[in-house]
């Protein structure tokens, strides 16, 4: 297949032989002066479906041309993480989707200063992003309470820890979900938890990371290490 003159996600997408632009993808058609000349686009769905459609200047509609199907990932990397604070939620995401990480759960601790965010402009951010780093899959979000979902999840769990004893080795994650907490810390019942469950801790060499900043580095070990 031919490289696409521009990549759009839709999640989820049906398959059509003619469908129609929506005033946010004509807007980023117009943003990329492509309106005026024929060109493929191609939707994609984020579970590897890949549909090129032909855009016909001045048009809202696309003809359906053809379509490859990309196996999806066996090995899924995930991490959890607090949420960022402010607008590093953005960046975080950005980074994580062009890393090529395939799922974040988001937890709320008792230190955790954001608690909840806008899954509907996440997801937004998720597919630009997706789309500029030509992914075939896409970023799944959710949102957790971390003490539930750490004790559903403790066999699978290790914990980067700035005053860990134990210094971070690349096969600690082999089989690992990589956990996050907040900038403000855990709390003393969180810490007592993971004592008490045996989850390893480990320090990662360099300063104390933030939160956000810690995320992309775990999501860089997982992908491009294990």
């Amino acid at each position: 297949m031919s490289e696409p003159g521009l990549i759009l996600f839709r999640t989820p997408f049906q398959k059509q032989n003619q469908i129609e632009l929506t005033k946010e993808e004509l807007n980023h058609l117009r943003a990329l002066r492509l309106q005026q000349a024929q060109t493929t686009i191609q939707i994609r769905d984020g579970i590897g479906g890949l549909y090129n459609y032909l855009y016909t200047p001045n048009s809202k509609n696309l003809v359906f041309q053809n379509e490859e199907l990309i196996p999806r990932k066996m090995n899924r990397k995930k991490i959890a993480i607090a949420l960022p604070k402010g607008n590093r939620l953005d960046f975080f995401l950005q980074k994580v989707t062009e890393v090529g990480l395939d799922e974040v759960v988001f937890l709320v601790f008792r230190h955790s200063i954001r608690k909840e965010f806008n899954l509907e402009r996440a997801e937004k951010i998720v597919r630009e992003a997706a789309a500029q780093s030509k992914q075939t899959e896409i970023l799944n979000l959710s949102i957790e309470s971390a003490k539930e979902w750490m004790d559903a999840h403790k066999e699978s769990l290790v914990v980067f820890h700035p005053f860990a004893k134990d210094s971070f080795q690349i096969q600690s994650l082999v089989g690992k979900i990589p956990v996050i907490g907040p900038e403000g810390g855990y709390h003393a019942e969180e810490e007592e938890w993971m004592d008490k469950n045996q989850i390893p801790k480990l320090t990662l060499p360099g300063g104390v990371l933030r939160t956000e900043t810690c995320g992309i580095v775990a999501a860089s070990f997982l992908v491009y290490g294990t």
